[in-house]
């Protein structure tokens, strides 16, 4: 009885222990890991710990050596399996372990071993190949994924899944890692040459890149055999085969899946017995098994769905080893009664087309054969899916499966299907179609089918697809009808399958007559009250005039009228303007349209949009449109930018004479136009730069002789205008002329900007900035190559004109010169990218200037200037998507300008890096921690105030407040972008300062520590106490005699005080450990009669009783605000929000 009282005793002390430490790494990582090896060691130690049965292996010395499964691994697996054959034998009844809870100890064990995992979550590779020695004296190691595969074979249920589990999130982990680049995973081709990298990565061997896990040869056939014992068992337990089932699901998301053909298959059948077997009548079958083996099959069919999804098969195994197998029982499954198993069989089901897809150019076999098993295979789903689809008494779940089945099977296998089949299946899509309940999984069944007949793979079955020609009229027309519905969802779905269905298969169907109804449709919803569906429905539009010319006059009469008003719309850009200008260019090409009415009506609506600004949905109703209201804040200067695009659309797409014609109309206006004043001429002139400029970009206009030096003398002599929107258009039309005449226009730019005319310089930059954009647009849209030659000849030329400007005293001359050598860097990074570190080289690291000393201080000046050009030209190339490859070797170079005294360039520093963070998170990933987390850390608590004298009275400026704000928001976007690069506590104090900051720097932090509940609870955990200062004084903030604006300002500033209080407070861990210490401090005393424990006690209790007594302190303060009146309706509000 001693014995048992002691062991029962030291067990339990043994699993408190464990539960000490799962606590540790959870919530102090960072401080427990240098005794990590330590607790790996004890967890694998007692993760085996079962003194009262044997597993026949203990006493073999090097049984798990080869912790990595490799040859002696799989020996001792077959002796374990030749040894018990059945896991769960009789002679385990005669054991009885009411009285043994050891299993206790080997749980908590593999629950501290799961935390380890989710510690290391960012870079598990440790946990594959460092070894372990799991007991004293040994020789030899085991790495912990082969201790838990070696441990798939523990006796007690709940361990055993919490081991299967553990296994299963560290190979989730590993694979997100491998997708990262933080480590590489060896694929099933390239397995056997990288194994040496692997093993040297295992033994420490240099290298220097990412460590090479061969997981396919060395644990995979572990890990499918651990599973499939644990499948066959017959008396293993649901739980177990369900985590087997997923672990085997998350093994295909690696290289090499679950292995070759012999795996695959042996996985199927297991497969085959959890469904049912002989693949019989399911219903039948249904009604023995209970809810838990249901739960079962849907794990199982789970599991074959991504087996035949996932991409890391031989897909002419996996097909064989599916038609072989298992076809016959997943058509079975969805005849079975629990709706859940009945739409994951149809998902499966639908991915069946693509895997033979897939796997046909693989197959050897005759043509007559092929055929006939696609005839097979395409008869079975038929007979699957066509009772599904035609019932209405199902699921809402199981008729959007079934829907994706058909499409799937109509786009890829329709051409072993008969007429008769494809009939039917298209019938009962319409009518899915006119039903409400599934009209948008219709839509998008209906979207694939045509995308499918577009004959996009030329390699599907039948080549050109499915002939929609049956329903396309009736689903054409019942498209139409849904743009009348008020749900936006319906009418995005409607408008991107007529896309579809019109442009693949609206030849079979030239009923201009019906697409007059459809366009009439189409026009009635092109607003710029919503401009993607405008922009779809622009779309759709050209689609009907490609394809059915005959529209012309319908497009003419419902669609342009609303495209002309949207043509002036202020908020008309992006996606919609694209659209919009295709559009206007098809109406051209297809001469639906007189070219001199349409231009007559663009250019009336100059004046339309000064009267109306636009047309909006909200006009309807009475109520000012957006438009209206943008145009009436100044919105007219885009109206006429985007009016001047779609002329020079047209004129591009015309007939040489036409364009010539706008061409000399453009001239006259231009030089005429100088003669006379007032607002309405200065648009006209404004029109016709901007319209000249984006024709000069379309076509080359020095062609046609005297045009180019015309058109030159207009635009210098426009920078002389008195309004301002003519000389950024000038300025606007020289760059974009130059892009299709360069030889004419780009040695005046260049002349000019020698001239030294301080008033030009701006627009001449301006000018060339638009030049070298329009080359970068065209290299990203896919010009590549060609777009970077087309400058790349007159790099030489510009660049000392850029770099003579780089310390110029305009902030916008500099900004203009940044923007300029932004783009060239992502056009020509070779060049660029090492001068603009010399320029780094040379002018930084000297002292600020001083006011006193005139003489060095405009040098030193000049020098802070150049470096801030460089910091803004840098982050404009980040931004603009420059090769990281080649821009990462000079980013410490840049960086160096964090340490400058000048602010002004130390803070377009910290937007350089914040557009790195933002942009290019890997780009600075290594540099984090030696190059700019110092700077960071020293930035974040400066203070640099100053009073300033104002005569009567004084005011207090603080310099350092921008750098602040630019420091909270790089590490912002760091804990979202790369959490790993920073130390999450150490940020912790300087988050608690920035609460007690300025009202901007204090809203930053609110923000931050919002998100931070829910991404790090832990260290905020850890630092909530500092957090209650600030927040209490925020949220008892005075208002004073405030009022309008000024009352509201600050009624949002203690709402955002107490939004964060509110988030702290759900937070695990917060509230709640008071009344956890209590409890624990009751239940210690139990221990305190061994040394040991009484140890362990005592640093836990003073771990814990510190985070209690800050967590209290929060509470407290929490307690005290809930309370107050005044705080109750904000309150409310915030609970509303969450």
């Amino acid at each position: 009885q001693p014995d048992e009282a002691a062991m029962s005793l030291a067990n339990e002390l043994r699993e408190s222990c464990f539960a000490g430490f799962e606590s540790f790494i959870l919530r102090c990582p960072n401080e427990i890991e240098p005794h990590l090896s330590l607790i790996i060691h004890a967890a694998l130690s007692y993760m085996r710990y079962d003194p009262n049965y044997s597993y026949g292996d203990d006493d073999d010395e090097d049984g798990d050596s080869e912790g990595d499964g490799g040859e002696e691994e799989e020996e001792e697996e077959d002796e374990y399996s030749d040894e018990e054959e059945d896991e769960y034998s009789d002679e385990e009844d005669d054991f009885s372990d009411d009285d043994d809870d050891s299993w206790k100890v080997r749980r908590s064990a593999i629950r501290t071993l799961s935390a380890v995992v989710r510690a290391t979550e960012h870079d598990p590779s440790k946990l594959w190949i460092d070894e372990y020695a799991w007991r004293r004296n040994r020789t030899k190691g085991v790495t912990v994924a082969g201790a838990l595969v070696n441990r798939f074979k523990e006796r007690e249920e709940n361990c055993r899944v919490d081991v299967v589990d553990c296994f299963t999130r560290l190979l989730s982990t590993t694979v997100a890692a491998s997708a990262t680049g933080v480590l590489t995973l060896a694929s099933t081709t390239a397995a056997d040459a990288m194994d040496t990298a692997s093993d040297e990565a295992a033994g420490g061997g240099g290298g220097g890149g990412p460590v090479v896990i061969d997981l396919r040869t060395k644990f995979v056939p572990a890990i499918v055999k651990a599973c499939e014992k644990q499948l066959g068992a017959k008396r293993g337990g649901e739980r177990t085969k369900s985590s087997a089932l997923a672990l085997l699901s998350t093994l295909c998301n690696a290289p090499g899946g679950v292995g070759g053909a012999d795996q695959i298959r042996s996985v199927f059948v297991h497969v085959k017995t959890i469904l049912g077997g002989s693949g019989g009548d399911g219903r039948a079958l249904s009604r023995s098994v209970s809810v838990g083996s249901k739960s079962l099959k849907l794990d199982a069919l789970c599991l074959v769905r991504v087996t035949l999804a996932c991409g890391n098969h031989d897909p002419s195994d996996v097909r064989d080893a599916l038609l072989d197998v298992l076809l016959l029982d997943l058509c079975a499954s969805v005849n079975e009664d629990w709706y859940k198993v009945i739409a994951e069989a149809l998902r499966v089901l639908s991915e069946v087309p693509r895997l033979l897809v897939a796997a046909r150019s693989s197959k050897s076999s005759s043509a007559e054969d092929v055929k006939a098993e696609m005839d097979r295979v395409a008869g079975a789903l038929y007979e699957a899916i066509e009772p599904r689809l035609a019932a209405h008494d199902l699921d809402q779940e199981i008729k959007e499966c079934a829907l994706a089945a058909s499409a799937s099977l109509l786009s890829l296998l329709h051409g072993s299907l008969s007429a008769e089949r494809q009939g039917r299946l298209l019938a009962l899509l319409l009518d899915r179609l006119k039903n409400e309940t599934t009209r948008i999984a219709a839509i998008k069944t209906l979207s694939v089918i045509g995308a499918a007949s577009q004959g996009e793979t030329e390699e599907k079955e039948g080549g050109g697809g499915v002939d929609l020609s049956p329903i396309l009229a009736d689903a054409v027309l019942e498209l139409a009808s849904l743009l009348r519905q008020q749900s936006r969802g319906i009418k995005q779905s409607a408008l991107e399958a007529l896309v579809i269905v019109v442009r693949c298969q609206g030849s079979a169907v030239m009923d201009a007559a019906m697409f007059d109804s459809v366009l009439k449709e189409l026009g009635a919803i092109i607003v710029d009250s919503d401009l993607h569906i405008s922009h779809l429905s622009l779309r759709a539009s050209m689609s009907v005039l490609q394809v059915c010319p005959a529209s012309g006059p319908s497009v003419k009469a419902h669609v342009l009228p609303s495209a002309l008003v949207l043509s002036t719309s202020p908020l008309l850009q992006d996606l919609a303007l694209d659209s919009l200008l295709s559009l206007l260019r098809q109406l051209v090409l297809s001469d639906a349209v007189d070219f001199a009415d349409l231009l007559s009506s663009l250019r009336g609506r100059l004046s339309a949009g000064d009267e109306k600004g636009g047309r909006s949905s909200a006009a309807s109703a009475g109520a000012p449109s957006a438009a209206a209201s943008a145009a009436a804040h100044g919105g007219s200067k885009q109206a006429v930018t985007n009016l001047a695009k779609c002329v020079a659309t047209i004129a591009a797409a015309t007939t040489p004479e036409n364009r010539e014609a706008v061409v000399a109309d453009l001239l006259s206006t231009l030089e005429s136009g100088s003669a006379t004043a007032g607002e309405g001429n200065a648009q006209r002139i404004q029109l016709a730069l901007l319209t000249s400029g984006d024709l000069g970009r379309m076509v080359d206009l020095s062609a046609t002789e005297g045009t180019a030096d015309r058109l030159q003398r207009i635009y210098v002599s426009s920078f002389d205008s008195s309004s301002d929107d003519v000389r950024h258009a000038a300025a606007y039309a020289l760059g974009r002329a130059s892009v299709g005449a360069m030889p004419v226009f780009l040695p005046a730019i260049l002349n000019a900007l020698e001239e030294n005319r301080e008033k030009k310089q701006y627009l001449l930059l301006s000018a060339l900035r638009e030049l070298i954009h329009c080359h970068q647009i065209e290299g990203e849209g896919g010009g590549g190559e060609a777009a970077g030659d087309g400058v790349s000849s007159s790099v030489p030329l510009i660049l000392p004109h850029l770099f003579k400007h780089c310390g110029d005293k305009e902030e916008g001359v500099r900004t203009m010169v940044a923007e300029c050598l932004g783009s060239l860097t992502c056009l020509q990074p070779d060049v660029i990218l090492p001068q603009l570190r010399d320029l780094v080289q040379k002018h930084s690291g000297k002292p600020a200037a001083q006011l006193e000393e005139e003489g060095e201080s405009e040098e030193t000046r000049k020098d802070a200037l150049v470096c801030w050009t460089v910091a803004i030209s840098v982050k404009f190339a980040i931004a603009g998507k420059a090769d990281p490859a080649q821009l990462s070797p000079f980013m410490p170079s840049f960086l160096v300008l964090l340490q400058e005294d000048d602010l002004s360039v130390k803070n377009t520093a910290l937007l350089m890096v914040y557009s790195a963070v933002h942009h290019s998170p890997h780009l600075v990933a290594g540099l984090m921690q030696e190059h700019i987390l110092p700077s960071l850390y020293e930035v974040a608590i400066l203070n640099l105030k100053r009073v300033v004298d104002l005569g009567p009275f004084k005011h207090t400026v603080d310099d350092a407040i921008p750098l602040r704000k630019a420091a909270l928001s790089i590490f912002s976007t760091c804990l979202e972008k790369c959490p790993g690069c920073l130390d999450v506590p150490a940020f912790m104090p300087i988050l608690a300062k920035a609460l007690a900051d300025v009202e901007d720097v204090q809203l930053q932090a609110h923000q931050i520590v919002i998100s931070m509940c829910v991404r790090h609870p832990v260290p905020i955990a850890a630092a909530v106490e500092t957090f209650v200062e600030p927040l209490e004084k925020t949220c008892n903030k005075k208002k004073g005699q405030k009022t309008g604006t000024e009352l509201e300002r600050v009624n949002e500033w203690i709402k955002s005080g107490l939004r964060v209080m509110v988030s702290l407070s759900h937070v695990d861990g917060v509230v709640e450990w008071a009344a956890f210490v209590l409890v624990f401090v009751c239940t210690a005393s139990f221990f305190l009669i061994l040394a040991l424990t009484l140890i362990i006690i005592c640093c836990c209790l003073c771990f814990l009783r510190v985070r209690a007594l800050r967590c209290r302190k929060f509470a407290d303060f929490v307690e005290r605000t809930r309370k107050m009146q005044k705080f109750h309706p904000m309150l409310e509000a915030i609970n509303e929000e969450r």
